[in-house]
């Protein structure tokens, strides 16, 4: 489902972003489907346009094209179109799904070891990392948005074999893969032993979140070249391949849609 919401940090809720932005925390999972269109692509591929309406302040519009082939490999072009300029700023603008629990191996190619986020990921470095969905966790005193990878050129959710689901941007994603969705972070649990992780993983896919601030904790905000302003319509590609092997995942999102 699209997804424009992120879990109020410390100092979201310091500076009230999580009350300011609040039209867009379930404008996702509320949204309307207004009309699906499928049409084939020769005898390659069949292309799925599902369009919509967002329950915002004023209503925003969104669409996510599936263009499925053959072989498995689904690209997905995303757009928003925010209903008025002076909606407030997003938090994300991105996708959530939902996958098996299974596939809590987490690989990437982008910033990391640890969390990183637009306006703090310059002291991470882009390399090829992994590890359990769980250890992405950052144990902050309040459960709020964490996990975060920014610049990420493809990533790999596996079983223990090393066989998935691979996704790369076209050219770059955020990412985040967790046991809990944003609205389950954003619900006032204020300790970590209150949350009661998912029975699935939770990938989220986006364009961009918006920055973290850390100016302080009690009021400044997020710098405006961090923000994500609804002055403006946003759109972003990725394409999702089945993989049987996590260690031919660089080569296979190297690859051309659909070509061998």
């Amino acid at each position: 489902m699209p997804n424009f919401w992120r879990a109020p940090t410390d100092n979201d809720r310091g500076n009230g972003q999580h009350t300011r932005n609040q039209t867009w925390r379930d404008a996702g999972a509320r949204r309307r489907v207004t009309e699906v269109k499928v049409r084939a692509l020769g005898d390659r591929a069949v292309e799925i346009k599902v369009t919509g309406t967002l329950p915002t302040t004023t209503e925003s519009a969104y669409s996510t094209t599936y263009t499925v082939f053959g072989n498995g490999e689904i690209k997905v072009d995303n757009t928003l179109h925010p209903g008025a300029a002076n909606l407030p700023y997003i938090p994300e603008v991105g996708t959530l799904l939902f996958l098996p629990r299974g596939l809590d191996r987490l690989h990437w190619y982008g910033r990391g070891p640890e969390e990183n986020h637009w306006d703090r990921n310059t002291g991470t470095d882009v390399g090829l990392y992994s590890g359990t969905v769980a250890e992405q966790w950052t144990p902050y005193i309040r459960p709020q948005e964490n996990g975060n990878k920014t610049d990420v050129r493809w990533v790999a959710l596996t079983d223990r074999r090393g066989v998935g689901l691979l996704a790369t941007g076209e050219p770059l994603l955020e990412v985040n893969a967790s046991h809990f969705t944003p609205e389950d972070l954003s619900a006032g649990a204020r300790h970590d032993y209150q949350l009661t992780p998912r029975d699935a993983v939770v990938l989220r896919l986006s364009h961009r979140q918006m920055g973290v601030g850390g100016d302080n904790s009690w009021g400044a905000h997020t710098h405006d070249e961090f923000k994500l302003f609804a002055d403006r319509d946003y759109a972003y590609t990725y394409r999702l391949r089945p993989l049987t092997d996590v260690k031919e995942a660089t080569a296979a999102s190297r690859r051309p849609t659909a070509a061998g």
